[in-house]
């Protein structure tokens, strides 16, 4: 093997298992769930090396500056891709072949989830360089995790003979039932880690055999590829790929496979139940994060964001509260959250699927108070960002800094505020908000009107390209 190994970390997915922390509007990649930093963060730190190239993430248009600032962070030179569709991950590794395959068809690329959790890293990248080894020339290698439990949630992979350092791959085997789960891990079968190792022109020639037409409409959408903001963006043929997984698409039918067993321990931080077993307990093997008490209680998760959360003589629950949902579960029924989130769907439920906090390119804002005539929002400003000049139909806006320093810009009128210091924005009135400082501005938004929902705005400029 000669040459860096490019990874490739998918960030498309739109969590609902871990709701109302994580939802559609923001999947458990981008969130802080068992850390400081975010699993996209704590992905991108372990993809480091100096046998790694700088990483290529690929991301889901909705979130992608949330996606960019978190990059940003802890690899500044990394390259953002976002779909401008989602097509599911065949559509997305194919995508990162293409890229990768203009530069060097011969790059070797390790193709992860954002979503997992590896706290052995140097383990990782044993199990990577193995893999990459594995597939110089040809082939895709996969990484294999040992079972520590007869998980229904993950898929299985039967090795067979050993090829080097690798074994063959007998079989893919789909999220069984506990009984044949029990089996499988007796047959000596490994967790399928979602993680691959492939040559770029090896893999684009090879899914050209099985999805010609999927080969050729990335091919276009590569060939158009734009900058935008800080990101590349595919061209619109991307959107005509065929949305199937790249397991059901690929792997269950090469020949080529082989797998890799991995030392190292690894949880895809599928669910409440998985969070608790990854996080750090007490005596009482309770884990908590956030402001929260247990007494008398045993073998609980308490997630709290906002308030105060006791829990008092209770057993294997998972709490977890944020603004504006509470959900309190047994552990074992964590695999139920995503029914219960359906149902909220049905009902039409926003906490559904969207976060009271809202990201923009620019900053975050959230409701804080809302009734007949007015609603009271808090917004935040990143250093330097700006939002767009607008005006408003329905509503008017009093503003007050409560952090740092906002610019102002009201009609023909530009103006500095400081904190405790206000502006009134009345009706009609154009206006723009803006951070000329080096910490964050927050201000404390009250409007009022008849009519206070998001699409009253009118946008007469926008440097990030919004109607």
């Amino acid at each position: 093997m000669s040459g860096k190994i490019l990874p490739v970390i998918l960030c498309g997915g739109t969590g609902t298992r871990l709701w109302p922390v994580s939802r559609e509007g923001m999947a458990k990649q981008l969130l802080p769930i068992v850390g400081d930093e975010t699993l996209l963060q704590m992905t991108l730190r372990r993809a480091t090396g100096p046998e790694f190239a700088e990483p290529m993430v690929i991301g889901s248009h909705p979130v992608r500056f949330t996606i960019r600032d978190q990059v940003e962070a802890v690899a500044p030179k990394a390259r953002v891709v976002i779909e401008p569709a989602r097509r599911d991950t065949m559509a997305a590794v194919l995508l990162a072949a293409t890229i990768a395959a203009a530069d060097d068809p011969d790059t070797i690329l390790a193709v992860m989830p954002s979503d997992h959790l590896i706290r052995e890293a140097d383990g990782f990248r044993d199990a990577i360089r193995t893999a990459a080894t594995a597939v110089a020339t040809a082939g895709i290698a996969v990484i294999g995790v040992t079972p520590t439990e007869p998980s229904t949630a993950y898929g299985y992979i039967k090795p067979g003979a050993a090829a080097g350092s690798a074994f063959k791959v007998v079989r893919f085997v789909e999220k069984p039932d506990e009984e044949r789960a029990h089996r499988l891990i007796f047959e000596g079968c490994l967790w399928n880690a979602g993680m691959f190792c492939f040559r770029a022109g090896w893999l684009i020639e090879a899914l050209g055999a099985l999805e010609p037409e999927a080969v050729r409409a990335v091919g276009a959408a590569v060939a158009a590829m734009k900058p935008d903001l800080g990101m590349w963006v595919p061209g619109p043929e991307f959107a005509g790929v065929k949305a199937i997984s790249f397991d059901h698409a690929f792997m269950e039918k090469t020949e080529e496979a082989v797998v890799v067993p991995a030392t190292f321990r690894w949880s895809d931080v599928g669910d409440w139940n998985a969070v608790w077993a990854a996080s750090e307990r007490d005596a009482d093997d309770n884990a908590i994060r956030g402001d929260a008490m247990a007494m008398g209680a045993r073998g609980n998760l308490i997630h709290s964001e906002n308030r105060l959360v006791c829990a008092l003589g209770v057993e294997n629950l998972a709490i977890i509260e944020t603004a504006d949902a509470i959900m309190v579960a047994p552990r074992d029924k964590a695999q139920e959250v995503k029914a219960l989130v359906g149902a909220l769907k049905g009902q039409g439920r926003a906490e559904a699927v969207e976060h009271i906090r809202n990201h923009r390119p620019w900053g975050w804002y959230q409701t804080m108070d809302l009734g007949e005539r007015f609603r009271v929002k808090r917004i935040v400003v990143k250093p330097g960002a700006r939002l767009s000049l607008q005006k408003h139909h329905h509503r008017a806006e009093h503003w007050v800094v409560v952090r740092g320093t906002a610019e102002v810009t009201l009609g023909e009128r530009v103006s500095v505020l400081h904190e405790n210091q206000s502006v009134y924005i009345p009706i009609g009135e154009v206006h723009r908000l803006a951070n000329p400082g080096r910490i964050p501005v927050e201000i404390i938004e009250v409007q009022t009107g008849t009519y206070l929902e998001e699409d009253d705005i009118e946008r007469i400029e926008d440097e990030f390209g919004r109607a």
